[in-house]
């Protein structure tokens, strides 16, 4: 890689990762375990979590119009960028549930997780495929990695700083109202910081110009861009995606029971939540960290399907804590340290096998169809647990069992849908070196409009 795009590269990645630190501390109050703890605290039901652990994943299904509004808004930074604003607007409703009245205060959270997900769906698609124009495709695999290790950082701290203050409101200060209100001060908060995330990345160019023609496209055999959202070949897409599809389902089924199990069953708080959570993460850094070399040599498929496994006999850990021990769980978070070598591979061998010059239709297929599915499953499987659990000791087998073994059966056959990915193979470094120096040429031109 010539002096030049090694320079262009460290720029881009460092503005990255200042805004992947500042979007996940953010998110990281705003989102997640926070509005789960927080509805639970209002008095939400069963039901009412399972909606709230879902609708994130069901409402991001409408990122496929990604492309549409790409064209409306004549660039996929502008759309990032003001989907994102509009977001965090519209997240400000589920706050405001504290100030509703009762009958009324679900309705306002849910809806205005609806609006800010959907639009959240829509800026992350559009977000990825201009990170995915920007940068090289050969350091994919490294430039990801820093990504995601700034957003595995955040979430080992901030999230657990947030309970300690959380769990103060309600422990010493002795006041449940406080505690609520601690709740709406730290999202206001996490808000201000994702609008703050933006501002690292505004000097990059709209367009993609960063893509040089002889890049955008593996295939010279592609359809033009009009004719089709669909990549060309679709073969090897496919069984990404039908991995992709079945492994969510199974994980999804799961959703609400791991939350269930844990608030109600082994009566975990929320520090103690996040304390297991930032094992997770801080083990995520350093798998991501070895994913990124690895890939950037090696390729993605085999070490996605080897990482997959693994990561799936967490569930065993689970099922073993159904003695009413929580500390089974620092194993089962241990092993989902490896996620952040799933979903570096995963999210980098969709973007291979898939031209870069129209890849918002596809991604958002991938990502946000799958977490449908987990968001459907999420539901079925905690309206299914509400059922069975009604029943109390009349359920010939524990249901938390049921859920969780055959979970397990379904993660561990998971990979074998990849067996059919045919990996394109990595581009040569000093076939690249001249097409980097026009690259930075065309950059350099386009931040200079």
């Amino acid at each position: 890689m010539s002096n030049a795009a090694h320079s262009r590269l460290t720029s881009l990645s460092r503005d990255v990762v200042w805004n992947q630190l500042l979007f996940t501390a953010g998110y990281a109050l705003t989102s997640g375990g926070f509005v789960s703890y927080f509805a639970a605290d209002l008095g939400a039901k069963s039901h009412v979590i399972g909606w709230v652990l879902a609708l994130p994943e069901l409402v991001g299904t409408c990122a496929v119009f990604t492309p549409w509004l790409v064209k409306q808004l004549r660039g996929k930074k502008r759309l990032f960028l003001f989907a994102s604003v509009a977001a965090r607007l519209t997240a400000l409703l589920i706050p405001l549930a504290l100030w509703l009245p009762p009958e009324s205060a679900f309705s306002g959270l849910l809806g205005g997780m609806v609006l800010a997900g959907i639009l959240q769906a829509v800026a992350y698609t559009a977000y990825l495929s201009w990170l995915s124009d920007l940068a090289p495709e050969r350091e994919w695999g490294r430039f990801f990695a820093r990504r995601n290790m700034a957003h595995a950082a955040v979430l080992i701290f901030v999230p657990l700083l947030g309970s300690l203050l959380r769990d103060w409101l309600r422990n010493e200060a002795g006041s449940e109202t406080l505690a609520l209100t601690g709740y709406v001060v730290t999202f206001l908060v996490g808000s201000a910081l994702q609008l703050a995330s933006l501002l690292p990345l505004l000097k990059w160019p709209n367009s993609e110009a960063g893509v040089s023609p002889k890049k955008a496209e593996r295939k010279p055999e592609a359809v033009p861009v009009e004719a089709s959202h669909w990549p060309t070949p679709i073969r090897s897409f496919l069984f990404v995606l039908a991995f992709s599809y079945w492994l969510a389902f199974f994980q999804g089924l799961t959703q609400t029971a791991f939350f269930l199990h844990g608030y109600r069953q082994l009566q975990l708080s929320l520090t103690q939540y996040y304390m297991l959570a930032g094992t997770m993460y801080l083990l995520q850094m350093a798998t991501a960290w070895l994913a990124g070399r690895w890939c950037d040599r090696h390729g993605y498929r085999n070490l996605l399907m080897a990482s997959t496994w693994l990561v799936g006999t967490s569930l065993l850990f689970w099922l073993a804590s159904l003695d009413g021990r929580w500390l089974w769980l620092w194993g089962a978070y241990a092993l989902w340290g490896g996620f952040g070598t799933v979903n570096l591979s995963l999210q980098n061998l969709v973007l291979k096998v898939i031209p870069r010059s129209r890849n918002t239709f596809p991604i958002a297929v991938y990502r946000f169809g799958s977490g449908g599915i987990a968001g459907l499953m999420g539901l079925a499987g905690g309206y299914w647990l509400e059922q069975q659990l009604a029943l109390k000791d009349s359920a010939a087998i524990d249901p938390f069992l049921m859920l969780f073994a055959v979970s397990l059966a379904g993660r561990m056959l998971a990979p074998l849908w990849l067996l059919g990915v045919r990996e394109p193979q990595q581009i040569p470094i000093e076939e690249s070196i001249s097409e980097d120096d026009q690259t930075n040429q065309d950059s350099a031109v386009t931040r200079g409009r």
